[in-house]
């Protein structure tokens, strides 16, 4: 494995909240949650030490610290700031005496990139939460110059990866996430790590267990005790006032455990898929006004290359005639594939030139849609009540889930997403992409036609129709009508 491969990414990290006092005041620790594109623990990366060939195997290892320390800043850096807006409503959640939280400040759930078009996703590095119950030391610290990488043994370097063993002296929890400058106090108290899983068009995802580790429960210092454990990502959506709109709950149950469990990853795949949460229709107008001109030249890029394909393949359609046709047919095939390709190059040069345009546009990548990430960690002393209490958090307020445990469990699937009902209702943001598309191909049909031609009646009446149709599906996003 590439050192490189070692990169965490831009860690964000979720910030944190202190929990309830446990027995004695000795005993208190903190929730911090970090999102990140790999999992901190669970994808550790390898260290392969220079061969006696390639050099100082002692300059190779001081150099592997270094790539962390730029993780660890980033890291440091969120975690400095954090904010203090979601606290009211942490605080008055955090009344149940089985449940410990943290929460994010403000982060944007959509990133607009413009190369090598504008396209619209998910921000972030959205592929794995870590969570962490610690004493943690001040934020100020930096840890990453501690941490001791995961050396391969050199008797296992010829193995099967899956095979591969680390020679490595500190293989503790605490030494694994120095890495991404997670500096604890003492021992991490507990850690777990849910995967990001998304279907394959960005619509649906769900969390999965990438593996956990508990030395003793959050709720009790009892070392026999047993509690059912869950976990839950919740995201929401500031309002005008001080209530939030709540967009989605996620969740991972590992089931009954004790002090001492741990796992590598889940067991079973049982986690549901649940529904993105959608773009709010005033971050879609933002989106829109922000970006129009770079999709109106992109309009046109894309309808002057679906001009060109039609063109060419028409132009290969006429060879084939004018060679199978008599002279006179043949002669008037000849000044259509004439025209044909004054066309082309009228469309190539036109093309070349909203590049360029396209070029010059800002590229800087912009965010929208401000959202707040609640994480919790639940430890029930039932499984039946683990079930009541999930079911409860992930219901709707007008519907909520059946009481008894068994349908109670149930339910939470049948809320899962359903690609059906999402297929079965329109999207404004498709309409509008499809409109777009198509008054643009009208346009530059009329424009390849060159200057000197006069658009006909029935050219002008497609024209128009294809504008009043783009207009309805900008008006019904609030955007403003094109000329």
């Amino acid at each position: 494995m590439n050192v490189g491969s070692s990169r965490l990414g831009a860690v964000l990290a979720l910030s944190m909240l202190q929990m309830h006092a446990m027995a004695a005041g000795k005993n208190e620790v903190d929730i911090r949650a970090f999102m990140n594109d790999t999992c901190i623990i669970a994808d550790e990366p390898y260290f392969i030490p220079a061969t006696q060939g390639g050099g100082s195997g002692d300059q190779t290892t001081k150099m592997f610290p270094l790539l962390g320390i730029v993780v660890g800043k980033l890291a440091e850096l969120f975690i400095k700031y954090v904010g203090d807006k979601t606290a009211s409503h942490i605080s008055a959640g955090g009344a149940r005496k089985d449940t410990r939280y943290a929460a994010t400040k403000e982060m944007n759930l959509y990133r607009a990139q413009f190369q090598p078009a504008p396209t619209l996703s998910l921000n972030g590095k959205l592929g794995c939460m870590t969570v962490v119950a610690a004493k943690f030391k001040p934020d100020t610290t930096d840890c990453t110059a501690d941490y001791v990488p995961k050396e391969l043994a050199p008797e296992t370097m010829k193995l099967p990866q899956d095979q591969w063993k680390t020679s490595r002296t500190d293989d503790s929890l605490e030494n694994q996430l120095r890495r991404a400058n997670v500096c604890v106090d003492g021992k991490v108290k507990a850690q777990y790590e849910a995967r990001l899983e998304f279907s394959e068009d960005g619509t649906a995802y769900r969390m999965k267990s990438a593996g956990y580790r508990i030395d003793s429960l959050l709720t009790t210092n009892d070392k026999n005790a047993k509690r059912d454990v869950f976990y839950t990502m919740e995201i929401f959506q500031p309002g005008q006032t001080d209530q939030r709109e709540h967009l989605s709950t996620a969740w991972v149950r590992l089931g009954t455990v004790g002090a001492g469990a741990h796992a590598s990853a889940a067991a079973k795949d049982s986690a549901p898929w649940l529904r993105v949460p959608a773009m709010s229709v005033e971050a879609r107008r933002a989106y829109e006004q922000q970006t129009k001109a770079h999709q109106d030249v992109m309009g046109e890029i894309e309808a002057l290359k679906r001009a060109l394909t039609r063109n060419h393949r028409l132009l290969d359609g006429l060879d084939a005639r004018i060679t199978a046709s008599s002279a006179d047919v043949a002669a008037g095939l000849v000044q259509q594939r004439t025209k044909t390709e004054v066309e082309i190059q009228t469309q190539e040069a036109e093309l070349d030139a909203r590049n360029a345009e396209y070029r010059d546009l800002p590229q800087k990548p912009l965010e929208f849609m401000p959202v707040s990430v609640e994480v919790a960690v639940t430890e029930s002393e039932s499984e039946k009540a683990a079930l009541l209490v999930l079911a409860g958090l992930v219901s709707s307020e007008t519907q909520p889930l059946a009481s008894a445990g068994s349908s109670a469990s149930a339910g939470l699937f049948t809320r899962s997403f359903n690609m059906a009902d999402a297929q079965a209702r329109p999207d404004p943001a498709v309409a509008l992409e499809r409109a777009r598309a198509e008054y643009y191909d009208v346009l530059v049909e009329q424009r390849s036609a060159g200057p000197a031609a006069l658009p006909s009646d029935a050219a002008v009446q497609d024209l128009a129709l294809a504008r009043d149709k783009y207009n309805d599906a900008r008006g019904a996003l609030g955007l403003e009508p094109i000329k």
